[in-house]
């Protein structure tokens, strides 16, 4: 009873694995497969005798060449790929996974937006350069020339990028933020999640300067985590001291996720990179920083950060 069970498990999970082809699908396959690989291997003249039209020769030569090993490794794949994802149990397990949860499509999306709008080296480029904080050893000048130097950097490259109207982009920022919802509730914490929402994120800020009206106050106050995540995007372009009250209730408040968190820091950062603070409003964000960088729930990355700022705040 026993190895019936095991064996009916097994099957299941062969049938899981296989690729969901209807038999014509794989009879076509195999037909068009099968006449390359013998066209392919067989090279076929047909010659006239250039002083006697009348007279024609023909000749076939044997031949294997590199396209008709391809072709063989085509018509033996749909075998190979089930017998090789069955010897990686993990990675089976994880690309059934994704596809259950639809976050394939999402990195897929994601991959056709960048290309289709020119915005992948932008986005990369902020991901690498800007997102992270940088060392606290640094003097505080060198901070504010080190941070201010990589935004430079980023928005040249933001601004060679191809032209969209702003409906588009719109259209393609509030779809990043439906993926980025969709990813946080569906993937468990963890590196993967963060990194996807990290890339989310930064296709999000190249795409901002293509916009034009964007309601930055309705995205504000939306109870969706994906809508405030494109307005912090926005303040982070547009870096308007009108919004650090509200920017630095969001960073240290637990009604803000983590990541929310460290996006609200992201553009208090560059408001005080780019504008000239008065006193007051500088002592009122350094002494909000330094007293919440000593907060339990703040994670490490979000404590270096609000370090940084302190720290270029002090050099202006």
């Amino acid at each position: 009873m026993n190895n019936n069970s095991n064996r009916k498990v097994n099957q299941d999970n062969q049938l899981a694995i296989s690729p969901n082809f209807s038999s014509s699908l794989k009879k076509k396959y195999l037909i068009t497969i099968l006449t390359l690989v013998i066209l392919s291997l067989l090279k076929i003249s047909l010659k006239s005798d250039k002083i006697n039209t009348n007279i024609w020769s023909f000749s076939v030569e044997l031949k294997v060449t590199s396209v008709t090993l391809a072709l063989v490794f085509l018509l033996w794949l749909p075998v190979l790929l089930p017998w090789f994802i069955s010897l990686f149990p993990q990675l089976q397990s994880s690309l059934n996974w994704l596809r259950q949860q639809g976050i394939e499509e999402v990195e897929t999306s994601l991959l056709k937006i960048k290309l289709r709008y020119g915005v992948e080296e932008a986005s990369k480029n902020y991901e690498e350069k800007i997102w992270s904080a940088g060392s606290t050893n640094l003097t505080s000048e060198e901070i504010y020339q080190q941070v201010e130097k990589r935004y430079r950097e980023a928005i040249t490259l933001v601004n060679a990028t191809s032209d969209i109207d702003s409906t588009e982009a719109l259209k393609r920022i509030d779809q990043l933020g439906n993926y980025y919802d969709k990813v946080r509730d569906e993937m468990p914490s963890g590196k993967e999640r963060t990194k996807l929402m990290r890339e989310i994120s930064s296709v999000m800020w190249a795409l901002i300067p293509k916009t034009v009206d964007f309601p930055v106050l309705a995205k504000l106050n939306s109870d969706r985590g994906g809508e405030r995540l494109s307005a912090y995007k926005y303040i982070e372009w547009q870096a308007s001291t009108e919004y650090v009250n509200l920017l630095l209730s969001r960073a240290i408040g637990i009604l803000e996720t983590p990541f929310g968190q460290y996006a609200a820091l992201l553009a208090i950062r560059r408001i005080v990179v780019s504008n000239k603070l008065v006193p007051t409003q500088a002592r009122e964000i350094t002494d909000i920083l330094n007293w919440s960088a000593n907060l339990d729930y703040i994670g490490g990355d979000r404590q270096r950060l609000m370090i940084e700022t302190v720290f270029t705040l002090e050099n202006k």
